[in-house]
């Protein structure tokens, strides 16, 4: 049995708890045309110390590992034993954390960047091996148990747009959309704006396709009195979070309120279906001041980098 066929298998058992972007489903979906592959540490008597999924790029006769595409963490997966207290915790994290390093190594990459879950904390084995950090930032909404304490926490400017959206009599569907006509409606929006679409329809009808399949993906849209598209969002989730991936709002309708509206109408769906909303990451200053407005903990993950050769140095350094 290979390792992906070994990581397909745990996977499938919903009590690992593999996050959405490191199943097997969604790397397969996401890295449609390229290959990848999956890091598997054991004990010597074959127990599954932990994961790691990665993306398999090729060109110019190197091979290197990048984030795929809309997928915001991948990294290393732990799977905790019983573990009386911190120390064991963290004496776990460092041998484990070892042989997938160890691992890694082996594999004749020129270079390695992904981006660790926010659970993921201790990054000594990776430090140790010559590997460097960047931190960045995500905005989430810890709890949605309680939907009026969390929209008590929006400041009073998002709370106007949500109340106004409503009062013109906007109205919110669920998959009124086909991923087809979601991908038309982002790729209009952002030509409009005199950007490129950076999505390859292939990879989002192909990961919308299998989410909305498996239930773990919809398609939100506000549309106003006359039935027009002003807002539209896709969401995915897991067993933990529902995350604000693709958001595709019409500037034409910004006064309307609609994507403040689209927000909050997520954050509803998103409780009977997860515990926590994660909008993302950004480090862009508008965006940043946005997210927070919604009551959201600023939260860190870790980028985690490393060139192996001269090549993969100098592409470390231009995209620093």
């Amino acid at each position: 049995m290979t390792n992906k066929e070994e990581y397909r298998r745990i996977c499938e058992d919903a009590s690992n708890q593999i996050p959405i972007y490191s199943q097997y489903w969604w790397m397969d979906a996401v890295c449609s045309g390229k290959e990848w592959d999956v890091i598997i540490s054991r004990k010597e008597d074959g127990t599954i110390q932990a994961t790691l999924p990665y993306l398999v790029c090729k060109k110019f006769g190197f091979k290197f590992t990048l984030m795929p595409p809309l997928t915001q963490t991948n990294g290393i997966h732990y799977f905790y034993p019983n573990l009386k207290d911190e120390r064991e915790k963290l004496e776990f994290e460092k041998s484990v954390g070892n042989d997938v390093v160890r691992q890694l190594e082996q594999k004749g990459l020129t270079l390695f960047l992904q981006n660790f879950a926010p659970e993921v904390t201790n990054w000594l084995p990776f430090f140790w091996n010559g590997y460097t950090q960047t931190t960045r930032y995500t905005y989430v909404i810890d709890d949605l148990n309680d939907t009026e304490r969390v929209f008590e926490k929006f400041t009073s400017a998002k709370q106007r747009q949500i109340r106004k959206a409503q009062k013109n009599k906007l109205q919110t569907a669920i998959n009124a959309l086909t991923p087809s006509e979601f991908y038309a409606y982002h790729k209009q929006l952002i030509e409009k704006q005199g950007k490129k679409e950076e999505i390859a329809e292939n990879v989002f009808l192909t990961l919308a396709t299998r989410a909305l399949e498996r239930n773990q993906g919809a398609i939100l849209s506000i549309t106003g009195e006359q039935g027009e598209t002003q807002a539209a969002l896709f969401l995915v989730w897991d067993q933990t979070t529902c995350y604000y991936l693709v958001p595709a709002n019409d500037r034409k309708y910004s006064t309307t309120g609609a994507a403040t509206l689209l927000v909050w109408e997520a954050i509803k769906f998103a409780r009977e279906r997860s515990k926590k909303f994660d909008f993302e990451g950004s480090m862009t200053e508008s965006i940043e001041n946005s997210y927070n407005q919604f009551g959201t903990r600023q939260t860190a993950y870790m980028q985690i980098r490393k060139g192996y050769n001269l090549a993969g140095k100098i592409w470390l350094y231009k995209h620093q």
